[in-house]
């Protein structure tokens, strides 16, 4: 870098608060007042990594690692590079917990997980990644930005993502970080919210993942993110899928209210939270919005207290969503009637330790139906397959991208407004029987009454022409 270039570089300062970069004497944001932070130069730009990684800008920081914008010379392709700091490459558990992660990302295969292509370490000792370079951006930051997503959407993307840890699940892996930062968005082949789950930094190999774990947490260790984390992992206790599962469950809260189930004024009051409270009611916290009742049902299900009152697995999980999905699609031919708020029982945000259980948490209430609609429905009874409706627990896999596919390529006779229209086209048929029937009727009882009067004309004549 040359003097000039040096020079400049050292008069850039940052702000923690908005990450709004200034030049100059400037020592607080202009935006906010916040102390503004030089910014220090990193050697790393501009270097090459094992002859083929040439590192071009930094993406991100956090308390372990660095994440670098690179280019495959030679494919002439972006990657991304997760690195060690390098104030860490002295820390043997520091190192550890990278080379695992380089392990649990080995594992897995997925369209829904990001791709790990190399590991090697710098001339500097710095253990490194590459993985895909994601142009998109993240859950977290589309939530901040829109305040929430819609059902639909949030639908779509949780099915994805549940996939994604079913298949990290089955691999052996735990993620134990789950959160909205760490589910990326991005566009492919033309489909928009493909998602990528990010970061298994702190993920933890099970047994059946055939890796050899390091044990680097023991038991009364805490790691994660506290908004999101599970009753347990706040605990410290033992974690199995279902820890996964409640912080998925906590992200899908948060998408759709727009903030997080549980917040408390410190780290410790929202891990005490994730205790001993329950989340409040979608109707509590969003006056403006209207959530399907079985989507708010499933996402409670997932955020139970205790890990045997959630879902399985993440592909129970996934399936409930799935038949969320279905339902919702078919309210559209059957819209459900608004929710009159004034009934909604009101969930309490301040429990005690040993909340009462809500038993029916996770199930899926019977929508009413008029007459009208019980008509139609035993018309399709009578035309589905005895096949097409299953139990919750083995709903057949849906992906996001085939729900409305598998909805539509059911018979066509399926569809309710073509029933009434077949139903109306039978009515008028009928109608135009009875009008036939009745015209010949008519025709039959005046040609009577004209045979009638002609015998009786010829009776008269002949008896007058008679000689006596």
């Amino acid at each position: 870098m040359n003097p000039e270039a040096q020079k400049s570089f050292e008069k850039r300062k940052k702000c923690p608060a908005c990450s709004r970069e200034f030049t100059g004497t400037l020592v607080v944001c202009k935006h906010d007042g916040t102390l503004l932070i030089p910014i220090k130069e990193d050697l790393m730009i501009g270097t090459t990594l094992a002859d083929k990684y040439r590192i071009e800008s930094e993406i991100g920081r956090g308390g372990m690692s660095v994440v670098y914008k690179g280019r495959h010379e030679l494919m002439d392709r972006m990657v991304a590079i997760k690195m060690l700091q390098a104030q860490l490459v002295n820390d043997q558990t520091s190192i550890k917990r990278f080379k695992q992660e380089a392990k649990a990302a080995s594992c897995l295969t997925h369209a829904n997980v990001i791709t790990v292509y190399d590991c090697d370490v710098s001339p500097a000792g710095q253990p490194y990644l590459v993985m895909d370079y994601l142009e998109g951006e993240s859950l977290a930051d589309i939530i901040k930005r829109e305040n929430g997503v819609s059902e639909e959407r949030a639908l779509n993307i949780f099915i994805q993502a549940c996939d994604a840890l079913e298949h990290a699940h089955a691999k052996g892996v735990l993620h134990r970080d789950l959160k909205s930062s760490n589910i990326m968005l991005v566009d492919f082949e033309g489909r928009t919210d493909v998602v990528k789950v990010v970061d298994f930094g702190i993920a933890k190999l099970m047994p059946n993942s055939g890796k050899q774990s390091q044990n680097l947490t023991q038991t009364g260790e805490i790691f994660g993110s506290p908004i999101y984390m599970s009753p347990e992992q706040c605990l410290g206790s033992h974690l199995d899928q279902r820890s996964d599962i409640y912080s998925m469950g906590a992200m899908l809260y948060e998408s759709l209210m727009g903030q997080p189930p549980l917040m408390g004024d410190t780290i410790i009051d929202t891990m005490q939270m994730h205790v001993s409270t329950m989340p409040a009611g979608f109707a509590d916290m969003r006056h403006d919005l209207q959530i399907h009742p079985q989507f708010e049902a499933v996402v409670f299900k997932s955020l139970e207290k205790r890990p045997e009152d959630r879902y399985d697995s993440m592909e129970q999980f996934r399936d409930a969503l799935a038949h969320v999905a279905r339902t919702i699609e078919m309210d559209r031919f059957n819209p459900r009637p608004v929710r009159d708020m004034s009934v909604l029982e009101t969930r309490s945000t301040k429990q005690n330790l040993s909340p009462q259980r809500n038993t029916n948490a996770g199930s899926l209430p019977k929508p009413s139906i008029s007459n009208s609609q019980k008509v139609d429905k035993a018309v399709q009874r009578a035309v589905q397959p005895s096949n097409t409706s299953t139990p919750m627990g083995s709903i057949s896999r849906v992906s996001q991208t085939g729900m409305k596919a598998q909805y539509m390529s059911n018979n066509r006779n399926n569809d309710p407004t073509r029933l009434n229209k077949s139903k109306l086209g039978d009515l008028k048929n009928a109608e135009t029987k009875a009008g036939k029937s009745k015209l010949l009727i008519s025709a039959a009882i005046m040609v009577a009454i004209a045979v009638i009067l002609i015998i009786v004309m010829v009776v008269m004549f002949a008896t007058r022409h008679t000689p006596t």
